[in-house]
C-alpha cells in the first residue's frame, strides 16, 4: 500500500521572540453569509428559494456571489428569520432580549405618558429629571421581563399609581 507522503511542519527560527505573526482574515462575501444563514434557519437551497420567491438556480447563484438579490427576496428571507444585518452588514444583531427590547413607537409613547403621570410631586409639578429617568428605566425593565402589551403597560401604570398614592 501506498501511502502519501506526510507534510512536515518547520519553525522559523529567524523570528524575533517578541513578534507577533500576523494573520489575515477575509471577510466572508454576501454568498457565504446567505449560505450561512439559510443552514442556520434550518432551510435548504430549494426551500430558502421557494421563501424568497426564485428557483433553486437562483439561490445557488446568489450564494456563489454570481448575483445579489433584490430587496424582495431579502424582505421575504428577513421574514424567514435570516438577519438581514448580518447578510448585508457581515454584523449579528443582538438576539432579542439581550441587551434591548423591541418597542414599537406607540409602546414607547405611551410608557413616557405613565412616567409623566406617576413623576409628579404634591403640587402636580414633574419630579427632577433623574427620578423620571429611573422610573423610566423600571418601566422598561419591566416591559423586558413581562412584554410590551398595553395590558401590561397598564397593570404597570396601575402599580405605580399605588405607589404614589402610599
Amino acid at each position: 500500500m501506498i501511502r502519501p507522503a506526510q507534510k512536515k511542519f518547520e519553525i522559523d527560527t529567524n523570528v524575533k521572540h517578541h513578534s507577533v505573526p500576523t494573520v489575515e482574515v477575509k471577510p466572508r462575501s454576501f454568498g457565504e453569509r446567505l449560505r450561512e444563514e439559510r443552514v442556520r434557519i434550518g432551510l435548504s437551497q430549494t426551500e430558502m428559494a421557494e421563501v424568497g420567491g426564485v428557483k433553486r438556480t437562483t439561490q445557488h447563484i446568489y450564494e456563489s456571489d454570481i448575483r445579489v438579490p433584490d430587496l424582495k427576496y431579502l424582505d421575504r428571507v428577513r421574514d424567514a428569520g435570516a438577519d438581514l444585518s448580518y447578510l448585508v452588514l457581515g454584523v449579528r444583531q443582538a438576539p432579542e432580549g439581550a441587551d434591548g427590547i423591541p418597542i414599537n413607537h406607540t409602546t414607547l409613547a405611551n410608557i413616557y405618558r405613565v412616567v409623566d403621570e406617576v413623576c409628579i410631586d404634591a403640587e402636580g409639578r414633574l419630579l427632577p429629571l433623574e427620578s423620571r429617568v429611573r422610573v423610566f428605566q423600571v418601566l422598561c425593565a419591566s416591559m423586558k421581563v413581562h412584554g410590551t402589551t398595553p395590558k401590561n403597560l397598564e397593570a404597570l401604570r396601575e402599580e405605580l399609581a399605588r405607589f404614589a398614592v402610599s
